[in-house]
């Protein structure tokens, strides 16, 4: 396909709006291509911005168009970064890599002998769901965790993860979450999963839009630009009578982000 570029872009732009507020990723106004900057600055004495430009072609054809903008950056820091980001981009042609910038650039501002790490440890969540072992097949259910729910119209989402290691566990998540009555009704509960398959050194991936048609492939190619592994994500929605139009995709989209970021998965950009 000649224009297989147009959509790509369209999605990782969707997605990097679901994944930053408005402050870390926002567009160049005053630029007539499609510019955004990207600004880490967690820690404001060593703040970065990245400004990246989608060109025609890209990811398929052309290389992404970039600038590094950090006052502190000296000439062998500035060389070293722009070495990391031109390795990660040569190790993911034709895949989005702007995320993969992102990740890269928080870890190169963090990198400070002063600097203490914190680990998110996701099993200091407990779960709404315990553990329970299925009478048929013997195999353990995965914890179940279950974020806030939020409101937009009457409309209501509430978004599910469960760490899963294999297609059946995922069943047995899915099953489990469609006991509790008031999830078996909702309007729907598309879900979207990525699992590491050792055996085969292959990622096992798909997804389910439960009659909320492209919903869910927009929760899985988030997953993807983050790159997620052994996890199940399910957003349920319940539908209040009004349409949000293109706003659900975006509620959907912010609902996968934020449990996902809520337990380790993906880092919280500050």
């Amino acid at each position: 396909m000649s224009e297989e570029w147009v959509q790509l872009q369209a999605d990782e732009i969707e997605a990097l709006n679901s994944i930053f507020d408005e402050k870390q990723w926002k567009r160049d106004v005053d630029d007539s291509q499609r510019t955004y900057i990207l600004t880490v600055d967690h820690r404001p004495e060593r703040a970065i911005s990245l400004e990246v430009t989608f060109v025609d072609g890209y990811p398929v054809d052309e290389p992404m168009v970039y600038n590094i903008r950090g006052p502190w950056l000296r000439g062998e820091e500035r060389q070293q970064l722009t070495t990391m980001l031109e390795d990660i981009y040569l190790n993911n042609i034709g895949k989005p890599i702007v995320f993969l910038w992102a990740d890269a650039l928080r870890d190169f501002v963090d990198k400070s002998p002063t600097t203490t790490t914190e680990t998110d440890n996701i099993n200091t969540i407990e779960p709404i769901v315990d553990q329970y072992v299925s009478s048929m097949d013997k195999i353990d259910v995965p914890p179940i965790y279950t974020d806030d729910s939020f409101e937009d119209r009457k409309s209501v989402f509430q978004a599910h993860l469960s760490p899963v290691h294999s297609k059946e566990e995922v069943q047995l998540v899915l099953n489990k979450l469609k006991e509790n009555k008031k999830i078996a009704n909702a309007t729907h509960n598309m879900y979207a999963y990525r699992i590491w398959d050792e055996k085969r050194n292959v990622i096992l991936a798909d997804c389910e839009d439960d009659g909320e048609t492209a919903a869910s492939s927009r929760m899985l190619h988030l997953m993807d630009i983050a790159d997620v592994r052994n996890v199940l994500v399910v957003v349920s929605r319940w539908f209040g009578g009004i349409l949000l139009q293109n706003d659900r995709f975006k509620h959907i989209n912010n609902a996968c982000r934020m449990i996902l970021v809520k337990h380790g998965y993906i880092k919280k950009y500050y």
